[in-house]
């Protein structure tokens, strides 16, 4: 190895992924800091397709009007959509924009930023824990009011089943959190 170059080791890669996955992080936040980029996002989360920037700007101007938007904001809103979020989303892989036909659409790292949103949050691994604890309680008032078909097994066991789902659906989320790279 000649003098002065530094030989790579594994904890050195592993460092330098950390380093990646924050400068992805703080790229993410950076980009969501700006409430005109996250109405693109949410907008694009939920529809799933190509939007006009027209379309964009013009719902962008209704949210941030308390009444209709005039003709001055929604331009205001389409100039700064085109010359400085859209671009700045697309070069994050966030949207695909197409200048030319003043399309809008979701790019390929859109759910990674999702999941630094309310939106990411909502349709999120929370709605299974939700569906196992209802489950769980019904199960076990079942059994409380001895049903037949939950009865032959005390409400305990079946609480404690019901339990372990949930922490097991924890643990594996945790797992998946700690494993799963940013960028």
């Amino acid at each position: 190895m000649p003098h002065g170059e530094l030989k790579s080791t594994p904890s050195d890669e592993r460092g330098t992924e950390a380093r990646r996955a924050l400068a992805n992080e703080g790229e993410i936040f950076s980009l969501l800091k700006n409430d005109r980029r996250r109405q693109v996002v949410a907008l694009l989360a939920d529809r799933r397709e190509t939007v006009p920037i027209s379309e964009l700007a013009r719902v962008i101007a209704e949210l941030e009007s308390d009444e209709a938007p005039s003709e001055k904001l929604y331009k205001s809103v389409y100039v700064s959509l085109q010359q400085t979020h859209l671009p700045r989303l697309a070069q994050s892989d966030v949207v695909t924009y197409d200048r030319s036909t003043g399309t809008v659409s979701p790019g390929p790292d859109l759910e990674d930023v999702l999941v630094y949103t309310r939106r990411g949050a909502r349709t999120g691994w929370w709605s299974k824990e939700l569906a196992i604890g209802l489950v769980g309680l019904a199960v076990a008032t079942g059994a409380m009011l001895e049903l037949p078909l939950v009865s032959g097994i005390a409400m305990e066991v079946w609480a404690v089943v019901f339990f372990s789902a949930i922490i097991c659906l924890n643990l594996y989320q945790i797992a998946s959190r700690k494993t799963k790279p940013l960028g």
